[in-house]
C-alpha cells in the first residue's frame, strides 16, 4: 500500500532527475574514464537498487519491514526530501565538472571545494544515501531495503573509485582537500 508519504519520496525523485538530466547534455567532454570495468558492477548494483526501490513488492518481497505509519513516514520523508535538496545543491555547484553515471576526468576539471563540497568531499552520495534510506523508511517493504542495500554498497564503491581518480588527478591539491574535509557524514567520516 503506497502511503502519501512514498507518493511524495516519488516525486522528489523524479525532481532530482529533471535537474540531473540537462547537465548530461553541457557537461565537459570526457578526457580518460578510469576502471571502465570497476564501474559495470557499480551500474549493475544502482539499477538493482531503484528497480527495487521503486517496486517496493517486487518478487514477493512487499513484507513490512518498518510499519507504515505517520511517524515512520515523516520521518522518512524528511530525510529523503533533505537528502534530494542536498544533492542537488552540490550537482548544481558542481557544474559542468559532473561526470555523471560514469566516473570521468574532464578536459578542464576543477577541484570544487564550496559550497556543500567545503562540508563533505561527496555531498551528492551523501544526499543520495540519506534520501534512499529515507525512502526506503517510508516504504519499509523488504524489497525497498534491498534496493538501499545495493544502493549503498554501489555509491560507497563509487566514493572509493572517484577518491582514486581524483588523487591521481589533482594529485597533492586532493589530499591536502581530503584532510580538510570529510568523505561522507560532515565531522564524522
Amino acid at each position: 500500500m503506497k502511503t502519501q508519504y512514498a507518493e511524495i519520496a516519488f516525486w522528489s525523485w523524479l525532481a532530482l532527475l529533471l535537474v540531473w538530466l540537462p547537465g548530461y547534455f553541457t557537461g565537459k567532454r570526457a578526457r580518460d574514464v578510469p576502471r571502465l570495468g570497476f564501474q559495470v558492477p557499480i551500474s549493475i548494483l544502482l539499477v538493482v537498487c531503484f528497480v527495487f526501490l521503486f517496486n517496493p513488492a517486487l518478487f514477493g518481497l512487499g513484507m513490512a519491514i518498518t510499519p507504515q505509519t505517520a511517524l515512520f513516514g515523516v520521518i522518512g520523508l524528511t530525510l529523503d526530501l533533505i537528502g534530494i535538496a542536498f544533492a542537488i545543491w552540490a550537482r548544481l555547484v558542481l557544474g559542468r565538472n559532473w561526470s555523471g553515471l560514469i566516473v570521468t576526468v574532464h578536459e578542464e576539471d576543477e577541484l570544487v571545494q564550496s559550497g556543500p563540497y567545503a562540508l563533505v568531499r561527496h555531498p551528492i552520495y551523501a544526499g543520495l544515501l540519506l534520501a534512499l534510506a529515507g525512502t526506503t523508511l517510508t516504504l519499509g517493504t523488504l524489497a525497498s531495503y534491498v534496493g538501499l542495500a545495493a544502493g549503498l554498497a554501489a555509491l560507497m564503491m563509487r566514493v572509493e573509485l572517484e577518491e582514486m581518480a581524483l588523487g591521481e588527478h589533482f594529485g597533492e591539491t586532493y589530499r591536502i582537500y581530503q584532510q580538510q574535509t570529510k568523505k561522507i557524514i560532515p565531522f564524522m567520516w
